[in-house]
């Protein structure tokens, strides 16, 4: 698997788009409840871009296994060292490595970058072991739980919070 950390062709983009778009529909790892258009994702990408903040994608056999990138925690300027990220892995690569390996090169990427003192994770769902373990094994230390902080698919959903200091 490679990496691939800028200038995304078109059709990376929207390979990437299905894998979140995955997730909003199939999960509570992620509180979105209605899938992101094109236009809506590329303003994300935007943004992030902006704030110099990494959003990679994992590659192989020419095709996107993976995304992860990162955005600030909060918006309040006390929070301006914490960042928060997300982890996506293709469907059909799921309990293969790859999201582990995504995260390591996310994490070699945040050790560059001055601001980001810490990275906080916020898996949606007790259920969620995969990225709970992934976390886990990168040095990420839980924190707390959020009880039914998250409503979708009319169930509450916990919010798990791991942290990293870098």
């Amino acid at each position: 698997m490679k990496v691939k950390k800028n200038n995304f062709t078109e059709n990376e983009i929207s390979e990437a788009l299905k894998i979140y778009n995955y997730f909003i529909e199939n999960s509570f790892s992620n509180f979105e409840e209605k899938k992101l258009s094109k236009s809506t994702f590329n303003i994300l990408l935007k943004k992030i871009k902006k704030n110099k903040l990494p959003f990679i994608l994992g590659i192989k056999y020419n095709k996107v296994i993976g995304l992860a990138f990162v955005n600030k925690f909060r918006e309040k300027s006390g929070y301006r060292f914490s960042y928060e990220h997300s982890i996506y892995v293709n469907p059909d690569f799921i309990n293969s490595g790859y999201g582990n390996k995504i995260l390591k090169e996310l994490l070699k990427i945040c050790k560059k970058i001055a601001k980001i003192k810490n990275l906080i994770a916020v898996i949606g769902g007790k259920n969620n072991v995969a990225s709970i373990k992934i976390h886990k094994k990168n040095g990420f230390h839980y924190i707390g739980t959020i009880k039914k902080v998250g409503f979708k698919k009319n169930k509450w959903v916990d919010s798990i919070y791991m942290q990293k200091r870098l």
